[in-house]
């Protein structure tokens, strides 16, 4: 009876350990992803930092786009709302630490019914199993 108890206390605390391991940088990236795909917006918000912050860089210029989970919130809903068919996948991911770059392949139908996509090459830096910056390049079509 002792060691049974024993044993699920350790079962019990193996589990509780899991539970409280970050997900790795990769996971928090993908499962960012996977949210975006279902447009689950509290999801999506659910893999960043409090304090997130998406920059969007152009040549020499780079400029915040959202600040908190509550602009992404706002900003995800609206954005699903106008493109209910825009799907995205990652044609390459690579992890150096805390960082995930990626080259993601957006993909939608435009008014008319037509197939589009285009390309954009993106950083993340994941602290504490959450995504805490994004930084984005302009998308290639």
């Amino acid at each position: 009876m002792i060691l049974w108890r024993r044993s699920i206390c350790l079962l019990l605390l193996a589990a509780a350990s899991a539970l409280a391991q970050p997900a790795s940088p990769e996971a928090a990236v993908r499962a960012n992803l996977a949210a975006f795909n279902r447009h689950d917006v509290e999801a999506l918000v659910a893999t960043v930092a409090p304090d997130f912050a998406w920059f969007n860089i152009d040549g020499e210029k780079m400029a915040p786009d959202t600040r908190g989970r509550d602009a992404l919130r706002k900003g995800m809903a609206a954005y699903f709302k106008s493109q209910p068919s825009v799907r995205s996948g990652f044609e390459s991911l690579t992890v150096n630490g805390a960082f995930v770059s990626v080259k993601e392949r957006a993909s939608w139908n435009n008014k008319a019914g037509e197939p589009r996509s285009q390309v954009a090459l993106a950083v993340y830096e994941v602290r504490d199993g959450l995504i805490l910056r994004v930084w984005y390049f302009p998308a290639e079509k």
